[in-house]
């Protein structure tokens, strides 16, 4: 996906279906398949359920997106 016609958005990991593959549920219900790609693959290594992560995804296809990163949340 180039960087113009993308969204990116906030998505909470419900079920780990591979380790490059993630099943991902939006603030709005709203439930999507988020991969990685072979240079980005580090990104869900050690990914746990519940985990807020950050997906880009395009315009055209709202079905799946791609993981860019987790969002590191504080314990307090």
């Amino acid at each position: 996906m180039s960087r113009t016609g993308s969204i990116r958005v906030d998505g909470r990991i419900v079920e780990l279906v591979s380790h490059r593959l993630v099943r991902v549920e939006l603030a709005n219900g709203h439930q999507l398949m988020g991969h990685t790609t072979r240079v980005t693959n580090a990104v869900l290594a050690g990914a746990k359920l519940g985990e807020i992560v950050v997906l880009e995804m395009s315009t055209f296809d709202l079905s799946k997106g791609r993981v860019v990163e987790i969002k590191k949340h504080s314990d307090n």
